[in-house]
């Protein structure tokens, strides 16, 4: 039995933050036997990017990491090695992505990155249909909205938030695996990801951020959410 009604988080969310897309619930499965039944394994090779986005057009699906054909975020969700070319940083040298290989081989080593081996299949759905309480939870909408996510977060016990961004792995690493390691974080698609969207036919928002959300922290968010001032009142218009 799960611990939330994801169905009600996801009906409660959409309407208050007018999401375009549904969030995505995300698993990282250690395991085969942690497999739910009755969930089917992505069909075609697919960058992890691309898999959220696929995920919120309504599939529900897991991905071993010979399906993910992105090897750089299969490592960095913990799958396979860091392959040798983005661990010397050519890769994005090679793409122009940074200047030299000191700054691209900065930017890998400050990536949030699993353990090798630590992972053994991504489990992904939409957040109403999934089959296990997710570790992640990514959401796709415009600034002011996930400033009320963010503010949300901390209308309890205060604070501030931190996030990470940089320009490659925003979607494995910065919306991953840093909210996986209890981190909640707002960024940017990067082009990779806009581009394996366009794959699909779809697309990440021009005017979106994405967000990276703890999945434990998922019913404190909806439940304050509403309870915000500036937002009652925005509801209540």
């Amino acid at each position: 039995m799960m611990k939330e009604d994801y169905s009600e988080i996801q009906r409660k969310l959409t309407q208050i933050l007018d999401l375009k897309f549904p969030p995505v619930a995300i698993t990282l499965i250690r395991r085969a036997s942690d497999i739910p039944q009755g969930v089917a394994e992505l069909d075609k090779p697919m960058f992890y990017c691309g898999m959220i986005k696929y995920a919120m057009l309504g599939n529900i699906f897991y991905a071993k990491e010979n399906t993910h054909s992105c090897r750089r975020g299969a490592a960095a969700l913990g799958m396979i090695d860091i392959p040798e070319d983005e661990r010397t940083g050519e890769f994005y040298l090679n793409k122009a992505s940074f200047s030299s290989l000191r700054s691209a081989i900065r930017s890998v080593m400050e990536s949030p990155s699993l353990e090798s081996g630590s992972v053994y299949a991504t489990l992904l759905s939409p957040l109403d249909k999934t089959p296990l309480d997710p570790d992640v939870v990514i959401m796709e909408t415009i600034p002011r909205r996930a400033f009320e996510v963010m503010h949300s977060s901390i209308f309890d016990q205060g604070g501030k938030v931190e996030s990470w961004m940089s320009a490659p792995r925003q979607l494995c690493s910065a919306s991953t695996v840093r909210p996986y390691l209890g981190k909640f974080n707002i960024t940017f698609a990067c082009e990779f990801a806009r581009m394996s969207a366009k794959a699909l036919k779809t697309e990440y928002m021009d005017e979106g951020v994405i967000i990276g959300i703890p999945g434990e922290m998922l019913k404190t968010i909806s439940d304050n959410i509403d309870k915000i001032g500036y937002v009652k009142k925005r509801l209540t218009k």
